[in-house]
């Protein structure tokens, strides 16, 4: 993402038994923004005891009522897949096919397709269809809902969004 502030506040495992284990994106809301910005600035050994322990309290309070978003693709480890995918997610073309990608990887279709799937867990068309929607957010900021959908060859707004809104369980509106 582009034009994102950060601040870490690293948690003991133990203290979130209930979070997932691998790396995931949520959205946060104002309150909890609030208590990263002022956790961030507490030394490695705050009072627990006091406000600085009920700030970081009701922080860990606020995460657990957080809900990962699906806002990632897995990428091939493979080539010529990797390279494929990589180059594609640089710039999303609506007319790149099946085929197109199995004839680049010198393969057949029905080879290349059984091989992506082992790879990326998704057909070749649907991984580009999430790769292209995934391409979109970074898009939404500066353009409008219109001129994204029909960047990224879509028929219509109507019928971006709800691709949109069916993948990533928010509508477009929600990070523009």
């Amino acid at each position: 993402m582009d034009d994102v502030t950060t601040w870490s506040l690293y948690i003991e495992p133990d203290a979130v038994p209930w979070w997932p284990t691998r790396c995931v994106v949520t959205d946060v809301d104002a309150l909890l923004r609030e208590l990263l910005r002022t956790a961030n600035s507490f030394p490695a050994d705050y009072d627990v005891a006091g406000r600085d322990g009920m700030v970081i309290n009701l922080a860990l309070n606020e995460v657990r009522r957080l809900t990962p978003m699906a806002l990632s693709i897995s990428l091939p480890h493979d080539e010529p897949f990797r390279a494929l995918c990589r180059a594609y997610l640089a710039a999303p073309d609506l007319s790149v096919t099946n085929q197109a990608w199995a004839r680049a990887a010198n393969m057949s279709p029905r080879t290349f397709d059984r091989l992506f799937r082992t790879q990326t867990g998704a057909s070749p068309a649907s991984w580009r269809r999430r790769a292209r929607l995934l391409a979109s957010v970074r898009l939404l900021p500066t353009m409008t809902v219109t001129e994204t959908s029909a960047r990224l060859g879509y028929a219509s707004p109507a019928a971006y969004t709800a691709a949109f809104t069916r993948t990533f369980d928010a509508p477009p509106s929600r990070f523009v």
